[in-house]
């Protein structure tokens, strides 16, 4: 009896006495790392076959099998990773949210009964059978937990990695599209079962750029799982995968070093390299709270709505999140002209200063809470030049914007002044409509083409030129006319290099612009406007359409598509990503004037 006891301290000491050496221990933790990557990988193809496609029970079966083996992998892995880390107190330390679902999984799968008993005692009507369903949920939301790890380790080596930044901002984007164009082919994600590939990948992109332009009615052909899918996607869009990887790499203490800092710098647009981490928890925060508080808002506001009837919870949520992030989307079929929000202020004024508050950008948030934080001194002294530009920019177009198109269509029949408001707050990259844009006059559809044009802010989640490139064009013109040098505004002189960047975005627009229209005047059979407007609409992301998307040829969608990635990337970002960097010479030629009239 007591040889049997002093068995396993034997085994202990043994294995002690044969420590690996520092190259075995390297190669063996190389070898745990790379077995870690395909345990996520099974339990990410699980999830999809599991929610994904209609299974037949003897494969329903094998897919939770392969959940729990990716639970018996994780903890054997996490275990030997432990024992053979060299600063086992300082890995401990710093990886502890891995180690705190490592300790959880091991309870799940050690104590089955314990936790039998726990959830009886909390509801003592639970059955064998919804027991079971207890135990699949849990074991798929602890395989999906442990592949997180893992797949932010991953984002934060690429990152790390000798890459330009544009080239980083157009592969995430495009990594994300294609996985959601994927997840929308799963039988289970549509109503009728299928989808065809070019309006996957349209849908994808749209989601993703926040566009919300639509080849197929969102409300009726998509199942909950393709709405949530779309939820994910618009909300991984709009804040950007690098933002969110980094953000949660932040929380479970995962430092990042100094090329990751200085590459979400350049995305990011911050000055300073030590204030990074701040802005990323910054951006992410402020986007949870504010559609927090907006979808408590919608879901109140959203009582005598039919399309909200049975699930208002993901009504409010989808919208919240489709308003602060830009998008468009609806779960209606006709939009906000829907019967419960076509005359629902409450909906309509929550949605707009969701609108308003994802286009003014994080910079300008962060800036005016800041502002408003501290007690002494005015607001306007603080706030910063861009915050200065962007917040006058903006209420100036909201202004001509809601005046204008109140004008407009006062011989039509006329609109609303709300109404007016609503979409000249809307079609400034959001997309929502309240009318029927097709009925609207031609030069009221000029008015929305010039406001979509112009679009958001920077660092915002909206689309366009942003508010800071006209702008800053129209103060050059009247620098130029005045016969001034330099450009002037608030008090404080506009850098050079901000004057050319944002003639060089316009230049890029007017000339993407130009190509998209002539090409769909090829192979389309609409009318110049209409084209005009669905181009200007794809590529400022806004979701405006006019009902030329799903008349659409392959060709057309195409075209489309390109026009939306583009557009949600930059295309001074697509230009820097395809154009090889040069180093500043040592030499300065002599300068000579160039005519310009």
């Amino acid at each position: 009896m007591v040889q049997s006891r002093l068995a396993p301290l034997r085994v202990w000491q043994l294995l002690r006495s044969r420590v690996p050496g520092e190259d075995t221990r390297a190669r063996l933790l190389t070898l745990i790392n790379a077995l870690f990557f395909i345990l996520a990988l099974l339990a990410v193809l699980a999830l999809i076959a599991e929610y994904g496609f209609y299974l037949t029970a003897d494969v329903a079966l094998a897919t939770r099998t392969a959940t729990r083996v990716v639970l018996y992998g994780y903890v054997v892995l996490g275990i030997a990773k432990i024992l053979l880390t060299g600063e086992r107190a300082a890995f401990l330390r710093t990886r502890w949210p891995d180690q705190l679902l490592l300790f959880l999984i091991l309870l799940y799968l050690i104590l089955p009964g314990t936790i039998e008993r726990l959830l009886l005692s909390l509801n003592p009507l639970l059955t064998p059978e919804s027991l079971t369903s207890v135990y699949v949920v849990l074991a798929q939301m602890f395989s999906l937990l442990a592949f997180i790890p893992t797949a932010l380790r991953l984002s934060r080596r690429i990152m790390a990695g000798n890459i330009q930044p544009s080239v980083l901002i157009l592969g995430s984007f495009l990594v994300l599209i294609l996985l959601g164009s994927v997840l929308l082919l799963l039988p289970r994600a549509t109503v009728s079962g299928s989808m065809p590939l070019v309006d996957a990948l349209f849908t994808a992109t749209s989601a993703v750029c926040v566009t919300g332009l639509i080849v197929v009615d969102t409300a009726t052909y998509f199942t909950p799982l393709g709405h949530t899918i779309l939820l994910i996607l618009m909300q991984a869009g709009g804040l950007g995968i690098m933002t969110l990887t980094t953000f949660f790499a932040y929380i479970l203490g995962s430092g990042a070093n100094l090329k990751e800092y200085a590459t979400m710098q350049t995305l990011l647009g911050e000055e300073g390299v030590g204030r990074i981490r701040r802005t990323i928890v910054t951006i992410t925060l402020t986007t949870i709270v504010l559609e927090a508080f907006g979808a408590l808002a919608l879901f109140e506001a959203s009582g005598d709505i039919p399309a909200a009837e049975g699930r208002r919870v993901f009504f409010a949520v989808f919208h919240a999140v489709s308003g602060f992030c830009n998008a468009g989307f609806t779960l209606t079929t006709h939009n906000l002209a829907e019967s419960g929000l076509v005359n629902n202020a409450g909906f309509q004024a929550v949605i707009m200063m969701l609108v308003i508050l994802g286009g003014l950008g994080f910079p300008v948030l962060s800036d005016l809470g800041t502002s408003f934080t501290q007690k002494a001194g005015s607001v306007q002294a603080r706030l910063s030049l861009h915050s200065k530009i962007v917040l006058v920019t903006t209420g100036v177009l909201l202004l001509l914007g809601t005046a204008g198109i109140f004008l407009l269509e006062a011989d039509g029949g006329g609109i609303s002044i709300v109404e007016a408001l609503f979409h000249s707050v809307s079609a400034r990259t959001a997309g929502f409509n309240t009318v029927d844009i097709g009925s609207l006059a031609p030069a009221t559809l000029f008015l929305l083409v010039f406001l979509m044009w112009v679009g958001a802010s920077p660092g915002s989640t909206g689309g366009g030129v942003k508010t800071t490139t006209v702008a800053l064009a129209f103060l050059n013109i009247r620098a130029v006319a005045s016969g001034r040098s330099t450009v002037e505004v608030f008090g404080r002189q506009v850098a050079s290099s901000a004057i050319v960047r944002a003639f060089s975005t316009a230049l890029l627009s007017f000339g993407f612009i130009a190509m998209a229209v002539f090409i769909l005047l090829l192979t389309e059979r609409q009318n110049f406007l209409d084209l005009l407007f669905e181009v200007v609409s794809a590529m400022s992301t806004v979701g405006l359409s006019m009902g030329v998307t799903p008349t659409l040829s392959m060709v057309g969608k195409i075209v489309i598509i390109l026009s939306m990635f583009f557009g949600r990337v930059g295309l001074l970002a697509v230009v820097v990503a395809f154009t090889r960097r040069r180093e500043e010479g040592s030499y300065e030629y002599v300068p000579e004037n160039v005519l310009v009239t």
